[in-house]
Formats: structure tokens, sequence, C-alpha cells
């Protein structure tokens, strides 16, 4: 006899997670999704709950999920669940850069914080953006998906002692492609 409240039955509406997860796997994220306590520093450190997060495979894996949507935000997006994390500059630091060659035949590697390798070119460009009030460099490779990695100091120093000369600009060239690290006029 049916007294009001629900029952889970297996003939019912009964709670089934592996049905739900399915379920919810099969819709993909949503925008209830939650925020994860992961923050991403500028130096390229992992922090969950304010802990830096110490076993590198871990964050190697998180990086595999990690994306960036059209707002510039950024989640962790796996087929079962979404949730946004903070990212203080980039998620990916350039850590090491080797050069081959010279001049437009001249190829640029760079290696992240988390062992990504890019080559800078079409697909890899460096941008620099330069604060507004100071004028300092913030030099950045494309990495993939919309995320980038942030130039180490070092790593840039790097790339201005490569630096020409191109139509009025001071830049580094890399498969062919030339990449302003100036101003510009």
């Amino acid at each position: 006899m049916h007294d009001g409240d629900s029952h889970d039955t297996d003939t019912g509406n009964a709670a089934h997670p592996e049905r739900d997860a399915r379920l919810k796997a099969a819709r993909g994220p949503s925008a209830e999704d939650e925020a994860y306590d992961i923050r991403i520093a500028r130096d390229g450190t992992w922090f969950y709950r304010g802990t830096p997060i110490a076993r590198p495979a871990l964050v190697k894996l998180f990086a595999t999920v990690l994306r960036r949507d059209d707002a510039g935000d950024f989640w962790l997006v796996t087929p079962a669940e979404k949730g946004r994390i903070t990212v203080e500059d980039a998620p990916f630091v350039a850590v090491a850069m080797t050069a081959d060659g010279k001049g437009r035949n001249r190829r640029l590697t760079f290696r992240t914080n988390l062992d990504h390798e890019v080559e800078a070119g079409p697909e890899h460009p460096i941008t620099v953006v330069h604060d507004r009030e100071t004028g300092e460099p913030r030099p950045y490779i494309h990495v993939r998906d919309r995320l980038d990695a942030l130039i180490a100091r070092s790593v840039f120093y790097d790339l201005v002692d490569l630096a020409e000369e191109h139509e009025a600009r001071t830049g580094v060239w890399s498969k062919g492609r030339f990449f302003p690290l100036d101003q510009g006029p």
C-alpha cells in the first residue's frame, strides 16, 4: 500500500547510482556543475584546498582534462562532472627552451613544467602582453585548446638574446614566423 512517501524499489523511481552516472556522462557537463577548490598559481604550482599538490603524476592527469571556455574560465572536465578552477595567470609555465637553426629557419621548442613540448610556430604562437603602467612584458606560448604557458623569466631572457630586427620590430623567428617581443609602435 502506498502511503504517499517515495520508496526506492526495483521497478519504481529507484536510485540507481550507476545508471545516474551514465546518464550524467551522456548529457555532458552542465551549467550547474560546481567550483573545485583547486588553484594554479602564477608559478605553475597546483593547489588543492590551499595545499600544493605534491604528486606530479596527479597534476599531469588533471592537466589532461583542463579546458578553457569562451568566457576565459578554466574547468576540469571529465565525462561525469565539470568543476571550475582558479588560474592566477596561465595554467602552464614554459621552463626551458631549445633553439635550432638561425633567422627564418630557426625552430624554438619549449618544455613546460608538466613536460609538454611545443614548437613555436603558426599553431603555437608566442605572444607578449605588456603591463600598461610598467611596460613589464608577460610572454606566453600557446600550448593547446586555448591554454597557454607563461614563459618563465629566465627563458624569456634567452629569447631576448636571440632577438633580431624585422620590419621595425624586435622579435624572434620560429618555423618561418616572426614573433615580436617588443611593444611595437
